[in-house]
């Protein structure tokens, strides 16, 4: 890469972010690395490593560069500051009140309590914003170059790596929204956050949630059009084994995924009638190509599907993902004041009749461990296994009963109880539970928080509800206050501040 452009580039992020001189040093340190991650040489789309610096025109001269590009983008979600931690299974979890953090350890305590106002948050959150913002990047370049570099790619690969690159950019942003963005339900009217479209050296101005919920929304619908050849529609999953880079489809934004995360941004938006035509259009073909796990394989063997990866719509393959479990949820390693477990009372409430037949709990939940006359549930969905296996790599980012449990929410709110009742009880028999007979709201709440433990899915679904309380992670009889407030993260320095 230029000197030129890297100076553009170095600019362009620091007028984001306002950085005072001495972070001037480690932001330029990451505009580089960003950039090579972009442009280097791969063998392996999961091996990015970094080479000489390139200018943009040699990078997007060849298909292969158009894939290095992109595999980046994929990639570089996996870091801590994203989808291999803080966006999965360690911050949205402790803001949705799923660990009981010991106080030991103030920084959990303060994402646990709301304490945003302190340094730690802050620059958790920055970090955030900062990391998230730089991938959109990358994919406008990515785009950018799709259009000015049309002759490069034959029309399969334009259409699949353009489709990609979009329902990645909706995808971001939509993340950043529910993150930073105001409380929809109440407040979509109020300026939120920017959007970006373009490769360009100017800062966008920040739009109101409809207006960027708008956007988001158009660049999955443009992305569904691209993908509408994608090969996991005639191949499932497995997609083109003869080609490295159209195999393994749901690692990647597919068809399907690209559907189902229609389905949750109009869920989110409360367009309900859109959110339930996407979300069936994707369970009407899931058992052919997103089948339910098995009992056998989720419990079974040495190495079961802790992750259900069969039901997953799109993850991320995470290599770290050992490194991540002994980090966080390693009983046998780690002090109660580094470790992220739940009380075996919670497990026990939560679970009807304390999990027994349940897989979930079979699967991932079933050490106990006993610490300071507390038990509790050790974690262990990501534990690694010996033969580091594709499923135990996965990260989830959507999965099948996701939409299930949409489908049965937005039946409820139509009035027509039975019909959701059938949605939610296929979901509860997969599970190695009976159908629930009776139907009442509260049970949704529970399906979520049972259902996407350590994926960080339940944050947003108390957000988009706008409940005033959350389940307890100490108390199974007092739930956890949440003002609204809460909900909205606080934004870098030189960021609009929402009210």
């Amino acid at each position: 890469m230029n000197e030129e452009l890297i100076t553009r580039l170095h600019g362009v992020y620091r007028s984001r972010y306002q950085l005072i001189s001495n972070e001037v040093k480690g932001m330029k340190k990451s505009i580089y690395l960003l950039l090579m991650i972009v442009f280097s040489g791969c063998s392996d789309w999961l091996d990015v490593r970094p080479s000489d610096r390139v200018s943009e025109e040699t990078a997007f001269s060849t298909v292969a560069g158009f894939k290095k590009a992109l595999n980046g983008v994929y990639v570089d979600m996996n870091r801590t500051e994203l989808y291999g931690q803080a966006l999965t299974c360690e911050m949205l979890e402790i803001l949705a009140q799923r660990y009981d953090i010991n106080q030991e350890n103030k920084d959990w305590t303060a994402l646990m309590t709301y304490d945003y106002a302190g340094s730690y948050v802050y620059g958790r959150v920055e970090q955030i914003w900062g990391r998230a913002y730089s991938l959109i990047a990358n994919t406008n370049l990515i785009l950018k170059n799709c259009d000015e570099r049309r002759e490069v790619l034959p029309d399969d690969y334009y259409r699949m790596i353009k489709g990609e690159a979009l329902a990645l950019r909706g995808f971001l942003h939509f993340d950043l929204f529910r993150l930073f963005g105001p409380v929809y339900a109440k407040d979509s009217a109020v300026e939120s956050i920017p959007y970006y479209k373009e490769f360009a050296l100017s800062v966008n101005p920040s739009l109101t949630g409809t207006d960027f919920m708008k956007n988001v929304i158009s660049d999955l619908k443009e992305a569904k059009e691209l993908l509408s050849d994608d090969p996991i529609i005639t191949n499932g999953v497995t997609g083109d084994p003869s080609d490295k880079f159209k195999k393994d489809r749901n690692l990647r934004l597919n068809y399907y995924a690209v559907q189902g995360l229609l389905s949750r941004a109009y869920m989110y938006t409360g367009e309900l009638d859109s959110a339930l035509v996407y979300a069936l259009n994707v369970i009407d073909i899931h058992k052919r190509v997103f089948p339910w796990v098995s009992r056998n394989n989720a419990v079974m063997g040495s190495e079961p599907d802790k992750i259900f990866s069969t039901e997953v719509l799109f993850g991320l393959q995470n290599k770290n993902v050992g490194s991540l479990y002994n980090s966080l949820f390693n009983g046998e390693s780690l002090k109660i004041s580094s470790l992220l477990a739940i009380r075996d009372n919670v497990i026990n409430d939560r679970f009807e009749y304390q999990g027994e037949g349940d897989v979930r709990i079979l699967s991932f939940l079933k050490n106990k461990m006993t610490i300071g006359g507390v038990d509790y549930k050790l974690f262990n969905k990501f534990e690694s296994t010996q033969s580091d296996s594709l499923h135990s790599q996965m990260m989830p980012m959507i999965r099948i009963s996701e939409l299930y449990l949409i489908v049965a929410e937005i039946y409820n709110e139509k009035d027509q109880i039975d019909q959701g009742e059938i949605y939610f009880d296929e979901l509860r028999e997969n599970r190695g539970l009976s159908g629930q007979g009776e139907w009442y709201p509260y049970y949704l709440e529970g399906a979520w928080w049972k259902e996407f433990i350590g994926e960080g899915q339940l944050f947003y679904y108390y957000k988009r509800q706008m409940a005033e309380e959350m389940l307890s992670a100490t108390s199974i009889y007092n739930p956890t206050p949440m003002k609204l407030s809460n909900y909205v993260l606080p934004l870098p320095n030189g960021e609009t501040k929402y009210n």
